[in-house]
C-alpha cells in the first residue's frame, strides 16, 4: 500500500480496502477538496503510478477523458459512473470507474475494463450453474419426446395396440416405415446426450468462432424458461459467418445472463428477439424484447460494485454480462427500441484473417 501525507487525515476503513482489493479494484480517496488522501496497490497499478504524489497529476489527466455512463451526468453530489481510455507510457488502460461522495471528501473506485475479478468469476461460476440447470431441463425434455416416439412405435411393431388395422402395423410397408422412426428417433436420443456432455465446457479457451453459435446455443438454452413465463422467443440470425475471437463460453453466458433477467421481468405474452448481424466493421448480437427497464436499473449495469441496496432484481447478472462483453474487448450498450421495449447490444470486432 502507498499512501500519501494527507492519509493521517482521512480515516481509511480495512473493509472497505479489503473488499477493493478482492474485487480487483482499485481505491482512491478524496478529501473534501478533491485531493488525493489515499490510493491502494491497485489503483497504483491501474494507473501506473509510483507513489501518491503521482496519484494526483494522473487523477487530474483521468478526469479530463472521463465519459459518463448509465443514462446520468456527472454530478458532484450523486455517485457517478464512468469509463476512460488512458493513455500510458507503452500503454492504453481501458478504465470503468466510480465516484461516491463520503462525509469529508470522495471514494473512487477504478476496474480495468478488460479484466474480470475474482467475484467476477465467482458470479459467473454461479450463473454458468444456472443456465445448465436450464439447459438440463430443454435436454431432458428432447430426450423424453424421443423415448416416448420409440416407445410408441415399438408398441406397433409388437402388435400390442387394439384394433382392426392392428395388425397391418406389422406388415410392410408399415413395418419399414417404423423400424425407421425408432433409428431416427435413437439418433435424436444420442444428439442430445451429446449436448448434455458438451453443454458444461467451463474450460474453453479464447478462440475464432462463429458467433452465430453463440446466439442458437442460448435460444435452446432459453426455450424452457421462456415457454414457462409464455414469452415468445424468436431468432434472427444473418446468412453468412460471423467470426470473432474470444471466450464462446462466457460470451454466451453473457446473453444468457441478460435473456433470463428479461424473460423474467417481461410481462406474459411478450416477445424476445436474439439477433447475431454484422454491424460496421464488427459483429453484434442483440437481445430486443418489449418491455421497459428502469432508470435505476440501466444506471446499475455501468456501476462497479456488486449487491447495492435499492437497485432492480436481476441488476447483477445484466452487470456482469457488461463485465464479461467488455473482458472480451466487446462493447456493451443499452438503448431504448421502439415503443417501451429495450435492446442490449453486444459489439465485437471482427476476428482478424
Amino acid at each position: 500500500m502507498e499512501r500519501s501525507a494527507a492519509c493521517g487525515n482521512t480515516p481509511v476503513s480495512g473493509a472497505l480496502d479489503a473488499l477493493a482489493t478482492r474485487m480487483g479494484l482499485g481505491l482512491l480517496l478524496l478529501d473534501s477538496n478533491g485531493r488525493h488522501a489515499f490510493s491502494n496497490r491497485t489503483l497504483l497499478d491501474l494507473l501506473g503510478c509510483r507513489d501518491g504524489d503521482a496519484v494526483a497529476r494522473r487523477w487530474a489527466e483521468l478526469q479530463a477523458v472521463m465519459e459518463p455512463q448509465g443514462g446520468a451526468p456527472m454530478s458532484e453530489s450523486a455517485s457517478r459512473a464512468f469509463t476512460a481510455v488512458l493513455p500510458l507510457e507503452g500503454a492504453t488502460r481501458f478504465l470503468r470507474g466510480e465516484i461516491r461522495p463520503t462525509v469529508g471528501g470522495s471514494e473512487v473506485f477504478l476496474k480495468d475494463r478488460r479484466s474480470l475479478g475474482e467475484l467476477d468469476i465467482e458470479l459467473l461460476c454461479a450463473s454458468r450453474m444456472r443456465e445448465w440447470i436450464h439447459q438440463c431441463e430443454a435436454l431432458v425434455h428432447d430426450a423424453n419426446g424421443a423415448l416416448n416416439t420409440i416407445q410408441l412405435t415399438l408398441e406397433l411393431l409388437d402388435g400390442e395396440w387394439s384394433g382392426q388395422s392392428a395388425s397391418e402395423q406389422v406388415r410392410e410397408p408399415y413395418r419399414r416405415n417404423h423400424v425407421n422412426v425408432v433409428r431416427d428417433n435413437l439418433e435424436k436420443l444420442k444428439g442430445t446426450l451429446r449436448q448434455l456432455v458438451s453443454a458444461h465446457d467451463a474450460a474453453a479457451a479464447s478462440a475464432v468462432f462463429d458467433l452465430r453459435d453463440v446466439v442458437k446455443e442460448a435460444a435452446f438454452t432459453l426455450r424452457m424458461p421462456s415457454r414457462r413465463r409464455r414469452i415468445d422467443l424468436r431468432s434472427q440470425i444473418a446468412d453468412r459467418a460471423l467470426p470473432v475471437n474470444g471466450n464462446r463460453v462466457r460470451i454466451r453466458q453473457a446473453l444468457v445472463n441478460v435473456a433470463l433477467c428479461r424473460v423474467e421481468d417481461l410481462a406474459e405474452r411478450s416477445g424476445l428477439t436474439l439477433e447475431a448481424n454484422a454491424s460496421g466493421e464488427g459483429f453484434e448480437i442483440v437481445c430486443r424484447d418489449e418491455g421497459p427497464l428502469a432508470e435505476a436499473g440501466r444506471a446499475g449495469i455501468f456501476r462497479v460494485l456488486f449487491a447495492e441496496s435499492g437497485v432492480a432484481a436481476g441488476t447483477d447478472a445484466l452487470r456482469l454480462a457488461r463485465a464479461i462483453v467488455e473482458s472480451e474487448a466487446g462493447e456493451f450498450q443499452v438503448r431504448n427500441d421502439a415503443g417501451p421495449g429495450t435492446a442490449f447490444r453486444f459489439l465485437f470486432p471482427q476476428a482478424a484473417d
